[in-house]
């Protein structure tokens, strides 16, 4: 097997060659980046031996020479253009799938023009009906009804009224029907003739034909031709299910795909991978740093030396901007901490509209504790939260989640970068019959207002959490401390009950107590909070 990169270089001109074959190479493997795409085509066609050219025309607009890898079995490859702009002279012009699409049409304009021919003989029918009835009652009106047998003429006048009414309601009838099944016709020959024209237009300039020269050895020969796609990404996107009776948090993991690269994808093999091709692969640089010590009272010196500084800022900045390098479309480095999916039946992806959501997996996630979080000083009601951590075996990526609890829908979020093993925490939705309250019934200082003139600050705030609902809790709730960091401000503080945890996370000034909230129950935390200072000095808040 050999390959060979295409390259601006090699767009020649190409010697004779004995044979000419246009082949279709559809895409039929893609490994999807975040950002990006490698794709490969195949095409298969049996080769006599010797010299042959192989055309694939139709490559969608953008396709990169310098990314295209091309490889054969059954036959050795030579020089490789791609040509943009006119077609080879002895391209196809009249394919089976034009040649079947015009037939299809003529085949449809004959079936409407029956059908038309049809409901005009109905219609034909009808006014026949409608005149006889007119001519019966003018027979009937006339003068050569006053002789012979009136009786039997007024019983043959309305036997033959009756019989061309009920011809005429008949054929009505008739041509009611075919009126509607003209409209199904018509949109089916619009469809039709839509179809051919799509096949029928030419490619617009900017697609690309793909020339190979290739040494046939004489049977059959699979061509693979990889490249790169820029407008080509994938996501993942995540369901978080809680069941609080049976204590249990699944993970359904999947994929969101998309590509807009210029021709719909049909039968694609996908691999997913988390490498970033498309971003840089190398760290950034720095350019030294120059300072200079100038003399005041010199107004030309710091002009000059600010220009020397900005010269090489922009200098380094250009280094920094500059395009990274795309790594080898046909590259497959999937190792270290690089994470692929492959999705295992082929899936059909349409060019700029279809966004597919591919189905990952599922994984069970452990429940470490699930409260009712309650922050009163910003919330009214207590939150569903769920301590869990990742169960994977690599990093979940940050990407959208749809949460459910009990079954019900409660919310959506974004789940962030999480190693192997990280805690998480997740919320649920808000626990409507949690109420909760801070109050301040006493509050002293000196002057009101943001800016305090006074040497003192005493605050006492009761937190309040009342569950009138029929289930019992574990509560969370926290509040926060006045955190100082000057030696001159003091800050002291106590709790009616003592927390479980402060500063978490180093969170400072954070207070956490947890505690039981049975149905019913109340729970009430009071907080007082002293700050001093210097008698000179404001304070701010």
């Amino acid at each position: 097997m050999r390959e060979l990169l295409t390259s601006a270089a090699i767009l020649l001109a190409a010697p004779a060659f004995a044979d000419r074959f246009e082949l279709d190479a559809p895409v039929r493997e893609a490994v999807l980046y975040p950002q990006g795409a490698s794709v490969t085509r195949i095409a298969r066609t049996e080769l006599p031996e010797g010299a042959h050219e192989l055309v694939i025309p139709g490559l969608p607009p953008g396709t990169s020479p310098d990314s295209l890898r091309v490889s054969a079995e059954g036959a050795g490859i030579g020089a490789v253009s791609l040509q943009r702009g006119r077609a080879l002279p002895d391209s196809s012009a009249d394919p089976d799938a034009i040649a079947a699409a015009r037939q299809e049409v003529r085949r449809l304009e004959r079936s409407l023009r029956a059908h038309d021919a049809e409901a005009e003989l109905i219609a034909a029918e009808a006014e026949t009906a409608r005149d006889m009835v007119a001519f019966l009652k003018d027979l009937a009106r006339s003068d050569s009804a006053g002789s012979g047998d009136v009786n039997a003429l007024a019983d043959m006048v309305g036997a033959r009224i009756l019989a061309a009414r009920r011809s005429a309601i008949e054929a009505e009838t008739r041509a009611f029907a075919a009126a509607q099944g003209r409209g199904e016709a018509e949109r089916a020959l619009e469809n039709a003739r839509q179809r051919l024209e799509a096949l029928e237009q030419p490619p617009s300039d900017d697609r690309a034909t793909l020339v190979i020269a290739v040494n046939g050895q004489g049977g059959p020969a699979t061509l693979r031709i990889t490249g790169h796609v820029d407008a080509a990404s994938w996501a993942p996107v995540y369901d978080l299910r809680l069941d609080q009776e049976a204590g249990s948090l699944t993970l359904e993991r999947g994929l969101l795909v998309s590509q807009s690269s210029g021709e719909d994808w049909s039968d694609v093999a996908l691999t997913l991978s988390t490498s970033r091709p498309a971003q840089r692969s190398a760290p950034s640089e720095l350019s030294p740093h120059r300072v200079r010590i100038y003399d005041p009272e010199d107004p030309v010196r710091p002009v000059y030396a600010e220009t020397e500084m900005m010269a090489a800022d922009m200098a380094g900045g250009a280094l920094m901007k500059q395009p990274s390098p795309v790594a080898d479309a046909a590259r497959t480095e999937f190792m270290g901490a690089t994470a692929i999916y492959r999705y295992d039946s082929p899936v059909d992806l349409r060019d700029g509209v279809d966004d597919l959501r591919l189905s990952l997996d599922r994984q069970d996630m452990p429940i470490e504790a699930l409260v009712a979080e309650a922050v009163p000083a910003r919330d009214s009601t207590a939150y569903l939260v769920a301590d869990t951590e990742n169960p994977l075996q690599e990093a979940i990526l940050p990407g959208p989640a749809t949460l459910y609890a009990d079954g019900a829908m409660v919310g959506r979020t974004r789940l962030d970068l999480t190693a192997a093993g990280d805690e998480m925490k997740i919320g649920f939705g808000a626990i409507d019959g949690i109420m909760l309250e801070r109050r301040l019934p006493d509050r002293q200082s000196g002057d009101m207002g943001l800016i305090r003139r006074s040497a003192a600050l005493d605050e006492t705030a009761i937190l309040s959490a009342e569950n009138l609902t029929g289930r019992d809790y574990r509560l969370r709730m926290i509040d926060r401390v006045p955190v100082s960091e000057q030696e001159a401000l003091t800050v002291d503080w106590t709790a009616s009950v003592p927390p479980d945890e402060t500063d978490p996370d180093g969170k400072r000034g954070l207070l956490v107590w947890e505690m039981p909230l049975n149905a019913g129950q109340r729970q009430e935390i009071t907080l007082t909070t002293s700050l001093r200072w210097p008698e000179d000095m404001e304070l701010a808040e």
